[in-house]
């Protein structure tokens, strides 16, 4: 069975191309790898971030979008533990006769993110993952073709959606290495406690995915990555306007609860989202130069500061 997965990838990955305007031999070989980010040459990995690349692939490839930190981590460590190739071309093709690379990537299409995300029949599953990679519908042709395969019980869906990404050419692969690059920024970016747990859950991924899916051909990757801090920071607004209305809205508000503090002084109200988003550099400055709140009456700590901090430097300026 393994055998007939295998080379039945190969020849997706053959028809694939040919219906892209590719070289194609009678007889299925390997790809030639393209001189691209996305296809480079498989190098010595030793260490697990040799396989942020790969991870960084599938992840935007299955659930179009960036790998959160945790995930990261643990594919990268168990892809490393699988002896797996370094780029996705070649972890395409050992889908099937390595066991261990074959449950990393099925582990996706099990997943309840992908339960949630594609409840649909294949047709609506690879029309979305045509978008994911390539931002665009799938040719009826190719469309067809992968949904048969599917429908036939050829080949699972996490394993289709990495084929179709490993079978990508020319503009099709350049889009997919800037979204790959601006995936790896954004996860990278991920350097604090509050913003780590921030992209955590259904909701979040949707709001990160739908950022990653702004990018496009003509995308400046570091202007790109940079919007996409702005994700960052309405992932965290909850919890900053939590912190507000528990440490700053019993005076700053159209009814202060604190005595002494009616009205609101200077006028400064926080009682919505809308008030705490106009003023959010005010509220940055005086909460990291501890001036507020007022003798820290509230008792604001030191984490929910750094929360406030966090979330300002991710705000677009």
């Amino acid at each position: 069975m393994h055998t007939l997965i295998k080379t039945t990838a190969w020849s997706l990955l053959a028809v694939l191309l040919a219906a892209c305007g590719g070289q194609v031999q009678e007889a299925p070989v390997q790809p030639q790898l393209a001189a691209t980010t996305l296809h480079k040459s498989s190098a010595l990995a030793t260490v697990p971030a040799d396989y942020h690349q790969v991870v960084q692939s599938v992840y935007v490839a299955y659930f179009g979008r960036p790998a959160d930190p945790g995930g990261l981590a643990f594919f990268a460590t168990n892809y490393m533990n699988a002896g797996a190739p370094t780029n996705i071309v070649e972890v395409s093709a050992a889908y099937g006769s390595n066991p261990a690379i074959t449950a990393l990537i099925d582990s996706f299409g099990t997943s309840q993110e992908s339960q949630d995300l594609y409840p649909g029949d294949n047709v609506t599953f690879v029309t979305a993952i045509y978008n994911n990679l390539f931002s665009r519908a799938p040719d009826i042709g190719g469309r067809d073709f992968w949904v048969g395969n599917l429908n036939a019980g050829l080949m699972t869906r996490a394993q289709a959606a990495v084929a179709i990404m490993a079978g990508s050419q020319g503009s099709d692969t350049t889009l997919i290495n800037k979204k790959v690059a601006v995936a790896t920024q954004f996860t990278t970016g991920l350097d604090t406690e509050p913003e780590r747990a921030a992209y955590s859950g259904l909701a979040a991924n949707v709001v990160v995915r739908t950022a990653l899916g702004g990018v496009t051909i003509a995308s400046d990757i570091n202007a790109d990555g940079a919007a996409m801090r702005d994700a960052v920071a309405t992932l965290m607004f909850p919890s900053v306007q939590n912190i507000v209305i528990a440490r700053c809205v019993g005076c700053h508000s159209s009814r202060p609860t604190i005595p002494g503090f009616n009205p609101a002084p200077l006028g400064i109200r926080y009682d919505t989202a809308t008030q705490i988003l106009n003023d959010d550099a005010r509220i940055e400055a005086v909460v990291s130069g501890f001036s507020m709140p007022y003798g820290n009456m509230t008792g604001m700590t030191a984490e929910e500061r750094t929360v406030i901090a966090g979330w300002y430097a991710n705000r677009p300026q």
